[in-house]
């Protein structure tokens, strides 16, 4: 009896593992907000919201264009191994781009050895997905994701308020079953794609 329950125990560990790769950075849902703000205001709001009766997360300013950044220091999830993408939802209320940094540092970097990855929050709702598996610091050394992160933010010229939904870490397997296997299928499953099909 007690090899059947240890058994039962791991195969639910294994499942658990193998189906759940998920994990929030920030929760908005649950009402986190960025720790690290930087010349604009940060506010849950309904507006905009990503998930019925849900909140998003508004970044505004009382003028425009400012630069500005927000995030956090010493971040709550501060590992990242084992995650294949880094996600999250936004909407862009404007009616042009908006051409934004995602900086991520780990304990002792510098310019030279952090993460700088430009986004382009178009208009509209849409997700952003960073690829972290391969991802090189500005120096284009591999990123070693087992290393504690002392930041994250987003920074760079907002020129219009921008609603962010759950920032979340996710499998490649989990990402593309989201995705539902679409269009919007992320560079990495485009490229198994291609090869399976040569």
């Amino acid at each position: 009896m007690k090899r059947k329950t240890a058994f039962l125990a791991v195969l639910l560990l294994v499942s658990t593992l193998a189906f759940a790769k998920k994990a929030n950075v920030m929760n908005v849902e649950k009402g986190e907000l960025p720790s690290d703000v930087s010349k604009c205001t940060v506010n849950l709001s309904e507006e905009n919201a990503f998930t019925k009766g849900g909140v998003s997360l508004k970044v505004d300013s009382s003028t425009y264009p400012v630069s500005c950044a927000f995030g956090e220091f010493q971040p709550k999830k501060s590992v990242w191994d084992g995650f294949d993408y880094l996600r999250f939802e936004y909407f862009n209320p404007g009616k042009t781009p908006m051409g934004l940094i995602m900086t991520i540092k780990p304990e002792g970097s510098d310019y030279q050895t952090r993460f700088d990855q430009p986004l382009m929050f178009a208009p509209g709702k849409h997700a952003i997905e960073i690829e972290l598996t391969g991802a090189c610091s500005n120096n284009g050394q591999a990123i070693d994701w087992k290393k504690k992160l002392k930041q994250w933010y987003i920074n760079g010229n907002l020129t219009g308020p921008i609603y962010i939904g759950n920032v979340q870490l996710m499998g490649a397997d989990d990402l593309d079953k989201l995705n539902g296997g679409g269009d919007d299928k992320p560079a990495k499953t485009d490229k198994k794609a291609e090869k399976k099909s040569e």
